[in-house]
């Protein structure tokens, strides 16, 4: 589904935050991102979408290149991003948001906004209120749904579970593992590393900009380098 390949991106010409870094995500499957802050993960979401500009390598989203496409062009082509700080507009209804996450789809919405709905029942209860208004875990559940109003084929996620709960950040990777199907494939990145390798069937560090293991999801799990580092289990 998506395949990174000797890629290279930033933030300004000549200082790259990736540096050459490969990498493949498979079909109908969850990819977990691992790395320390400032490792480059948020980076590499945008940069996917290109809203950071790649300056070599190459992308492949379903069998063709996004190399040199606008955000607008790639979108539509089936991949959306929850950002990190979910992004929600807090003026908005729950309904008029998740409207918002449809605007490109051709048609009537209406069938899309129920199965979202039925998917995240609280949003049902308050699809009149505004987003501002909702509870943390609500307004991330409210990101989600709004990104899956386009349908896409890959879900980026960047942090999902930053200032929840642990009992609502339970809530959030059931609904995760649960979005995965024969239609949609995800790429997570996440602060939980425990709980975001549980979920996911393949792993990847990122580390100073290029990716240094890639392995299966619960290998990386029980991996003493990364339990130490990112787990702080020995």
């Amino acid at each position: 589904m998506l395949t990174l390949a000797d890629f290279s991106s930033g933030y300004r010409k000549g200082l790259m935050v990736l540096n050459h870094l490969s990498l493949e995500v498979a079909s109908n499957q969850i990819g977990c991102i691992v790395g320390s802050n400032g490792a480059g993960k948020t980076t590499l979401l945008r940069s996917i979408l290109n809203q950071i500009p790649f300056s070599s390598g190459d992308i492949e989203f379903n069998g063709a290149s996004l190399r040199g496409q606008p955000t607008h062009r790639i979108s539509r082509q089936g991949v959306a991003l929850v950002p990190e700080g979910r992004g929600t507009f807090p003026s908005l209804t729950v309904r008029e948001n998740l409207q918002m996450g449809g605007y490109a789809s051709k048609g009537d919405i209406s069938a899309t906004l129920d199965r979202e709905l039925d998917r995240f029942p609280i949003l049902r209860e308050r699809a009149n209120q505004r987003a501002g208004m909702l509870s943390g875990g609500q307004q991330q559940m409210l990101a989600i749904a709004r990104a899956m109003m386009s349908n896409p084929k890959l879900l980026l996620l960047d942090e999902p579970s930053q200032g929840l709960a642990p009992i609502i950040m339970d809530q959030i990777f059931a609904l995760i593992a649960n979005l995965k199907g024969p239609d949609v494939t995800i790429l997570l990145v996440e602060q939980d590393v425990g709980r975001a390798l549980e979920i996911a069937d393949r792993g990847f560090v990122l580390e100073k900009g290029s990716i240094t293991r890639a392995e299966q999801a619960s290998v990386l799990l029980a991996d003493p380098y990364v339990r130490e580092a990112f787990l702080g289990m020995q």
